[in-house]
């Protein structure tokens, strides 16, 4: 085990909040057990939920109240910047509002980036190492230390000296690819994002629909295929994106780069062929493709999004 300081000045979790339930309420009590200081950022939920953000901050977290929404990175950012103004912890932690982690998830991930440490590793951050029991994509390891593909970013452990290094997460991209966007910076500048051992969520994996070919489920080798199924705005976001991302980081990482892309195309692929509004989804990835190359960023344009719903 590493024999480095661990650090004085704590670590936050930082949450992202967006219409919270009544289980927000239970983790944020739980993740005060854990954590030196727990911070919820809304992100411009309706005025109905006003009552559940003052139970979320009757357990003793810090709740931060924005106005409108502006997606997880302005979110996540404004967390960071109200740890910083309150004394600039030495680590802060991400989370979506429906991921539990472990109980010593804090523990379990400062170990491995305080052991790759004393083995000489540049460390960006550390990760989860399992979301509901399936374990995150990875890409080898690097002084026995495993090295994460393409991470969520609920649960990343993001020591002081990689936000004074790199910065903050990328508002411009607004939702998706912002782990991503913040994966493929560490690394460009030769920071090593691993796997926290141990370090499992338990995490709402999203909403997958079944493949239907004339109204049955489609059967690949024996499986019954499904698909991860988005809005259209939702996917005008992962188009325009990753496209950024491609242009962006080709050239500095081309193997994660190609990989990512062709995962990216085959979710592509099945979203146009099985999705019940296939024609508002080619828009959506048509507008998205269009709106990177014009260097386009922010929240999707009003008139598109309302074209899409």
């Amino acid at each position: 085990m590493s024999t480095e300081p661990r650090p004085s000045s704590g670590v936050v979790a930082i949450v992202a909040s967006y219409r919270p339930d009544a289980d927000l309420v239970t983790t944020a009590a739980k993740l005060r057990q854990q954590f030196d200081h727990v911070i919820v950022v809304d992100d411009g939920s309706p005025a109905e939920f006003s009552g559940r953000l003052d139970e979320i901050e009757a357990t003793g977290v810090t709740v931060i109240r924005r106005p409108q929404n502006a997606g997880i990175a302005a979110s996540l950012n404004a967390g960071i910047r109200a740890a910083d103004e309150n004394g600039r912890p030495d680590f802060v932690v991400t989370f979506d509002q429906d991921s539990v982690p472990v109980d010593d998830y804090a523990e379990r991930a400062l170990a491995t980036y305080y052991d790759a440490r004393a083995a000489g590793r540049r460390v960006g951050f550390v990760v989860a190492s399992s979301y509901s029991g399936h374990a995150v994509h990875t890409r080898g390891d690097v002084a026995g230390f495993t090295v994460a593909f393409d991470p969520m970013q609920s649960g990343f452990v993001i020591p002081r000296e990689t936000l004074d290094s790199i910065g903050r997460l990328d508002e411009g991209l607004v939702i998706d690819g912002v782990d991503s966007e913040y994966t493929a910076r560490a690394r460009a500048a030769g920071l090593d994002v691993l796997v926290g051992a141990g370090c499992d969520i338990r995490h709402q994996l999203g909403r997958r629909d079944p493949a239907r070919l004339f109204g049955r489920p489609l059967r690949v080798l024996g499986r019954e295929l499904s698909y991860n199924y988005h809005s259209p705005q939702r996917v005008y976001y992962i188009a325009r994106n990753g496209t950024t991302l491609t242009r962006r980081y080709l050239l500095k990482d081309p193997s994660w780069v190609l990989r990512r892309l062709g995962e990216e195309t085959k979710a592509h692929l099945l979203r146009l062929a099985f999705s019940p509004n296939r024609r508002a989804i080619a828009a959506a990835m048509i507008a998205g493709y269009r709106d990177s190359f014009r260097g386009r960023t922010g929240v999707i344009p009003a008139s598109l999004a309302r074209r899409l719903r």
